[in-house]
Order: C-alpha cells, then structure tokens, then sequence
C-alpha cells in the first residue's frame, strides 16, 4: 500500500508541476515576393505590402507577463540599392494605434542580406501597448519592403505572448499524469471497500 501512496503522490506531483510553468502563444507572419518598380499614384519603386490578421491580446487567456517580437530577413536587390523595409502590428487604421512597429534598412553596396531583429517588452516597447486595443476586431500584421529596382525578399515574423505560470490549461503530458494518479487512487480506494 505504502508504494501505491509513493507513485500517486509522485504522478500528482509530477502533474501539478508540469500545469504550473508558464505558457506561450505564437504567432508567427510570413512574407515573401519578387517585386519590380511600378507606379503607385505617381510613385515608381519597387514596393510591395501586405496585410495579415493577427490575434489581439485577451485577457480570458492568462495574465500577460511579456511579448517579444523576431523578424528576420533575407534576399537580393541591385548593389547600388538601399532596401527599406518596416513592419507593424496594429488595430483600425490610425497610426497612433500601432501595438508595435519597426523599420530597418539594408545599404548600398551589397546585393545579398540577411539580418534578424529581437525587441522584448519592457526593454524596446511597453507592454502596455498590448494589454489595450481600440478598432477591434481589426488586428493587423503589415510589412513593406522598398527599392528602386527589382529585388527579391522573405521575411518571418514571429510574435510570442507569454503568460503567468499556473494560469493556462496544463499540456497534454500533465493531463496524462494526473488521469494516471487519479486511476492509481481509484483502484486505492476501491481495494479498501470492503466487498
């Protein structure tokens, strides 16, 4: 009986432990395309966007502890080209309303790229700025890249929201453990009734 008592207390345990870490949602935001110069309303440049949705912050999900951003990007561009990129996550249309945003720029003189962008709440941005949304339900991921003649580029981005520990439903593997522990006390009890 003692070692029944042992191995529940150690799959509890086990179980409660691993529902107790804290948890993570990611999104992550993909774009890629070969785009030569065209005249947009009067502006000739290779310029190429795109809009994607992305899931606001809800407070149903957890208590928010931090979000980081990574971005990296690779491609080609003509040597004497500057290419200008920028990005940002935002709600409605106003741009008071940006949740985050960056812009970066690769030099003259190269014609392959490749770099990586890492910024963390608290250090590169308030967390705020993601705690409160106005617009919803628009939630929009946007990138822009930006030559004077053809280039090619692929960009990913990836959005990380983490959370408080203990405050999710716990993974599949804790599930599993703790189903365990409570047939191991089942089986327990039901040896002690008398038949």
């Amino acid at each position: 009986m003692k070692a029944y008592k042992f191995l529940t207390g150690l799959l509890l345990s086990c179980a409660l432990a691993g529902g107790a870490h804290g948890a993570s949602m990611t999104q992550d935001f993909d774009s890629a395309w070969t785009v030569s110069p065209w005249d947009y309303n009067g502006d000739v440049a290779a310029q190429q966007w795109q809009y994607l949705n992305y899931v606001p912050w809800d407070g149903t999900f957890g208590t928010l502890l931090s979000v980081s951003i990574t971005t990296s990007v690779d491609g080609n561009k003509d040597v004497g080209d500057v290419l200008s990129y920028r990005y940002a996550l935002f709600t409605g249309w106003s741009p008071n309303q940006y949740q985050f945003f960056d812009a970066a720029s690769v030099a003259a003189g190269m014609s392959t790229f490749s770099a990586t962008r890492s910024f963390v709440s608290g250090t590169d941005f308030a967390l705020s700025n993601f705690l409160s949304y106005l617009y919803l339900p628009q939630a929009y991921y946007y990138f822009e890249s930006r030559t004077d003649n053809t280039h090619i580029i692929r960009a990913r981005t990836e959005l990380v929201y983490n959370y408080a520990p203990g405050e999710l439903i716990s993974e599949p593997a804790s599930e599993l453990l703790m189903l365990i522990a409570l047939g191991v006390l089942a089986i327990m009890v039901r040896r002690r009734m008398p038949d």
